[in-house]
């Protein structure tokens, strides 16, 4: 960690500013792929990548929870240009060291601020400033690559009486140094994150409660499973496409394949309407069979003095209750933008190609599908990134800004922590595609003036 860098001049301290070409907010998969690209197609840029956190990894340096894991293969999911070596699965750690280890292969390490925390970003005389609690910096381009959660503040639904409860409430998000063992644990929610902390938790608590209001479709990943890039990506998009034109029939043929499925587990809404949560190697199933394992279909009432009591009158004994309740949708981190003194709401914007947003010149921004791996959109949009880039540079451009074009946005998907952030989206979307396969042939082969972008000299 190093001090606030001062000029001081006639006895008043000045924040130091340095120039360089590009900013990259985010030191997680997107920011290091996002560099990865630029010296791949400037090799004399001069970037800089921030972050507030103090090593690589981004999500995977922030989740601890027992059992974290990626919820899809790391065929897709790793880097296309240093290919995953390990089991198709990766555990948290394991990708944590494999994205800090690219940075170092590939000499990107040296250009992260770790421990730095950007308050602003803003656009003024044809060029950004951002500002942070060390120092400012100015660039012609930024690029977020701070996903799309709020790393500080996940969904943490509210129940009557929270003050009278005398055990411990964590958040997946916030594990910390939580102790479980040998305790009555009650786990809420039954996405992605409550399915695949499950078995961890139940191997050495003393009692597990998961409290499903609703159930999932879950799918088993096999461990051993070889596979390709190439192969993994056409058969997850065959899945899916499957589930958009095939619904009932689909819906029926998981149900008839899957013993695990019934009038109790089977979800109300059809297959990928929501993404589904993974089981490795049946360990999902397996451990709720245990006899220290009760699973409750019904929501949260409030809060007792040890424990939760549910809207059917039940009361569970909780020594710690585990809120696998998902995080709060938020884009470009949460960070103030401005455009020549006016601070911009996003809700304002359309969103073009899901990279950049209207009005606000030479600004990227990764936004991933919600059928795909995060990884290999960040690679296609970094591509059309940097030809963006080369079309100004050939042309002596000096900034490119979206046109307020599209149709008015609609959720992607139904899952609660979108639905209730349509009003933190851009209003109006163009030409974002939830299809891998489309986005890439459209980065590859279509022209970047395409006429939704505003070149200026």
């Amino acid at each position: 960690m190093f001090l606030e860098e001062k000029l001081r001049v006639k006895g008043k301290d000045y924040i130091m500013t340095d120039k360089i070409d590009v900013i990259i907010i985010g030191a997680g998969i997107a920011g290091i792929t996002t560099a990865y690209y630029l010296q791949k197609n400037f090799p004399d840029i001069k970037y800089k990548i921030i972050d507030s956190r103090s090593a690589v990894g981004g999500t995977w340096d922030q989740m601890r929870f027992p059992g974290v894991r990626a919820d899809n293969d790391m065929y897709t999911y790793g880097f296309s240009f240093n290919p995953w070596q390990g089991p198709i699965i990766g555990k948290g750690q394991d990708i944590k060291n494999y994205i800090n280890d690219t940075a170092e292969k590939f000499n990107i390490k040296k250009n992260i601020l770790f421990d730095t925390k950007v308050i602003s970003s803003s656009w003024k005389i044809n060029q950004w400033t951002t500002k942070t609690n060390h120092k400012n910096f100015t660039s012609q381009y930024v690029i977020f690559c701070t996903g799309s959660r709020d790393r500080d503040k996940p969904h943490l639904p509210k129940f009557k009486d929270e003050n009278k409860y005398q055990g411990k409430i964590v958040h997946t998000q916030n594990w910390g140094d939580t102790d479980y063992k040998d305790k009555n644990v009650t786990i809420i929610g039954s996405g992605c994150t409550a399915i695949t902390m499950a078995p961890s938790i139940i191997k050495e608590a003393k009692a597990v409660t998961l409290v499903q209001r609703s159930p999932a479709w879950i799918i088993n990943i096999d461990s051993h499973e070889k596979s390709s890039r190439r192969y993994k990506t056409f058969e997850v998009l065959k899945d899916y496409i499957s589930s958009r034109f095939f619904k009932k029939s689909l819906r029926k043929r998981i149900i008839a394949a899957d013993p695990y499925y019934n009038e109790a587990t089977t979800p109300s809404y059809d297959y990928w309407d929501q993404r589904p949560a993974s089981s490795l190697d049946q360990d999902y199933f397996r451990a709720v069979e245990s006899s220290n394992v009760t699973i409750e279909r019904v929501g949260v009432s409030n809060w007792e003095t040890r424990g939760i009591k549910l809207q059917n009158g039940k009361v569970i004994n909780s020594d710690v209750t585990v809120m696998a309740t998902g995080g709060n949708a938020q884009l470009l981190g949460g960070i103030d933008i401005f455009v020549n003194d006016k601070k911009i709401n996003i809700n304002d914007t359309s969103w073009y190609r899901g990279m950049m947003f209207s009005g606000l010149p030479n600004l990227f921004a990764h936004a991933g599908y919600i059928n795909f791996s995060w990884t290999a959109r960040c690679e296609i949009v970094n591509e059309r990134i940097c030809k963006t880039i080369k079309y100004m540079k050939e042309n002596e451009l000096s900034s490119c800004t979206a046109k307020y074009l599209g149709e008015k946005s609609k959720p992607s998907i139904q899952a609660n922590y979108v639905l209730r952030a349509m009003d933190k989206f851009p209003n109006r979307t163009y030409k974002f595609y939830q299809n891998y396969f489309v986005e890439y042939l459209i980065f590859k082969w279509s022209k970047i003036n395409d006429g939704a972008l505003d070149f200026k000299r």
